[in-house]
């Protein structure tokens, strides 16, 4: 399936994306582990998990019953990226891997989409993650999404590779999340909880 309008494709066969569960939190820290040299700790994946569900989804391979991507989320309030004189409450991608194996076929997408959804029924104003400057697939598909880079922290991250903080007001990505949410729900893709 491909979203025109965003140059998506989605190859989804056996895929299903819900709610990130307690029991499912080992598996999510496996992806991370395996996925990101950021590794953060069991009480890091909780904390977030216990604050913030209703922004943590995992995606599932339905073959072998398998997590194989998370996006975990959190708000922030502060300063607009946008209008520094206003304080907002901004949407967090806090951690979002997928295995190498299911790369490409638009796993990622979808749980961006769910992520900013899950942000705009938070009210929130803002979206913004962090990225390595060399991870040119991840800033390619953040930008085809409508997030742009507004920002570099150098030495982010503990290897001292820089990174890119990239940002998107609600209202120029949730049109994105929409329509991928759409097509989720029309082909049983997406099981979502009431927080």
């Amino acid at each position: 399936m491909e979203i025109k309008k965003y140059h998506v494709k989605l190859k989804l066969d056996n895929i299903l994306f819900r709610n990130c569960e307690f029991e499912d939190i080992p598996h999510v820290m496996y992806v991370n582990r395996a996925t990101l040299p950021e590794n953060y700790s069991r009480y890091t994946f909780l904390a977030i998990w216990r604050l913030y569900r209703d922004m943590f989804f995992v995606a599932i391979d339905l073959i072998s019953d398998k997590i194989v991507g998370y996006v975990m989320n959190k708000v922030d309030t502060g300063p607009s990226f946008f209008d520094k004189r206003k304080v907002v409450s901004k949407g967090h991608v806090f951690s979002v891997g997928v295995l190498k194996e299911y790369r490409r076929r638009g796993i990622a997408t979808c749980l961006m989409a769910l992520a900013f959804k899950a942000m705009k029924q938070r009210r929130l104003h803002e979206v913004f993650l962090e990225v390595r400057v060399s991870n040119i697939p991840a800033i390619k598909l953040y930008e085809k999404i409508g997030m742009r880079i507004i920002g570099r922290i150098k030495r982010y991250y503990a290897d001292g590779e820089d990174a890119y903080i990239m940002a998107a007001l609600m209202d120029d990505v949730i049109d994105f999340a929409e329509n991928v949410i759409d097509y989720l729900v029309k082909n049983s893709k997406v099981v979502l909880s009431n927080g």
